[in-house]
């Protein structure tokens, strides 16, 4: 390293000071320097949604799809989709726009499975800038048969466990299972 100089290390007496120094998932002896929180995410309905929440469709009006119960289960099942997204590189649940192309529209069935039945919130994810990110909820229902669209992906939250499908050819595959 050259002529560096040395750093004495005895010329400061250290005895007094705690360490700020801790084990972290690096390094036994690192020192926290700064939590980013500045990660956005804006939650939007579709008017279809608002309209089978608000007046139903012809077999009358949907329970089980109010906004509070949507939207707790998107908060929920958006840290587990990040999770996967980067354990599982090849699933693609985000949108992108790109000059000269034509947008993605993928769509993701978002799935709560509790004592009532089951909660289904099919949802567009979209980039909208670094860290910044747009959910619009297209529609919901809460019904144990929701039909799937071919190629179309499916995250489910049951008690203890995450498991992400796809419909390939009319068949649901099992791609991801996530214990909690």
């Amino acid at each position: 390293m050259g002529n560096r100089p040395k750093i004495d290390k005895t010329a400061k007496d250290t005895s007094n000071v705690k360490p700020d120094f801790k084990p972290n998932c690096a390094s036994d002896n690192a020192k926290f320097l700064h939590k980013y929180t500045e990660f956005e995410v804006e939650l939007w309905i579709d008017k279809h949604y608002e309209n089978r929440l608000l007046h139903g469709d012809e077999n009358g009006k949907r329970e089980g799809i109010n906004e509070k119960d949507v939207q707790e289960l998107i908060i929920n099942a958006f840290k587990y989709l990040l999770d996967i997204y980067l354990r599982f590189p090849r699933f693609k649940f985000i949108n992108f726009f790109e000059q000269d192309k034509t947008p993605t529209k993928e769509r993701i069935v978002l799935k709560n499975v509790h004592e009532n039945g089951t909660l289904n919130v099919v949802v567009e994810i979209h980039f909208l800038d670094t860290s910044k990110y747009e959910v619009t909820v297209i529609t919901a229902m809460e019904i144990d048969d929701f039909k799937i669209a071919d190629s179309q992906y499916v995250i489910s939250i049951v008690e203890d466990r995450v498991v992400l499908k796809r419909n390939v050819n009319k068949s649901l595959q099992e791609i991801y299972k996530l214990k909690l």
